[in-house]
């Protein structure tokens, strides 16, 4: 039969970023050297995240609005494995990030930054089962500060100053519940975010006063669903949508060594 659960979220204070099955610490009993007797355990994984919509807004009235922040990020995964219950993770890759912004009516400013560096550090446990569910949380904080690749005003190309450089960050908490159907492991979640950005050494007069703004999430709360495909054995993969605060999925896979 299958049963899907609603979670509340508990919080304190991470790019729209992916939470992850509640029960991912135990979903891959056997690896390739390690086995579900080994109380450590390593793997590897790969992530793409696409968010569609970021739901940002200037952090003050002079500095306009967000009509759009959007971006895509690739990134590899080490995981370490304790005792199928505890995972602590780390991620690095690239990122590419898309906003358009209106400081003043009128005026529309797109932006695009190069595809460069990001590295994010979390943590997640699955603290309870009961008849084939899974209860766990999650943690994360990510981080991405890409130079300028382009810019535009009303359309027009401006170009960017040496220095032009977007500095992104966002932290995450998030509870869940997942339930096993045989190779399928739907789950659901809730979370609690907080993110922000900031347009640094913006050209000279780009703006209608200074060189740079800032901006941060409109809504903290989101809602998470997804589903992990794994027989137990060395692989896993799963693909999660993130809604409500964001619009935003994410591809994921790993390998227990």
């Amino acid at each position: 039969m299958k049963k899907w659960f609603f979670l509340l979220l508990l919080s304190p204070k991470l790019f729209a970023l992916y939470m992850g099955n509640p029960s991912a610490p135990e979903i891959v009993d056997e690896g390739f050297f390690f086995c579900k007797e080994n109380w450590f355990a390593v793997k590897a994984g790969y992530q793409r995240d696409w968010v569609f919509d970021r739901n940002m807004k200037a952090v003050s009235k002079i500095s306009g609005r967000m009509d759009d922040f959007d971006f895509i990020s690739d990134q590899g995964v080490l995981t370490i494995n304790l005792i199928d219950r505890i995972e602590l993770y780390g991620s690095a890759g690239a990122a590419r990030f898309h906003a358009i912004h209106r400081p003043r009516a009128g005026v529309r400013h797109e932006y695009e930054t190069h595809d460069q560096f990001t590295w994010g550090l979390g943590a997640r446990g699955a603290f309870a089962t009961w008849k084939g569910a899974s209860f766990g949380v999650d943690a994360v904080y990510q981080r991405a500060h890409p130079t300028m690749k382009w810019m535009t005003v009303n359309g027009a190309p401006v170009t960017p100053r040496p220095g032009s450089k977007l500095t992104y960050y966002e932290w995450q908490v998030g509870f869940g519940a997942s339930y096993q159907i045989d190779l399928f492991i739907p789950y659901i979640g809730a979370k609690y975010s907080n993110a922000g950005a900031r347009f640094k050494n913006l050209p000279s007069g780009f703006l209608p006063s200074g060189r740079y703004f800032k901006t941060k999430n409109r809504r903290k709360f989101g809602m998470v669903v997804g589903t992990t495909l794994s027989n137990g054995n060395r692989f896993a993969a799963t693909v999660e949508a993130r809604l409500i605060d964001e619009q935003s999925i994410t591809l994921a896979a790993e390998v227990k060594f």
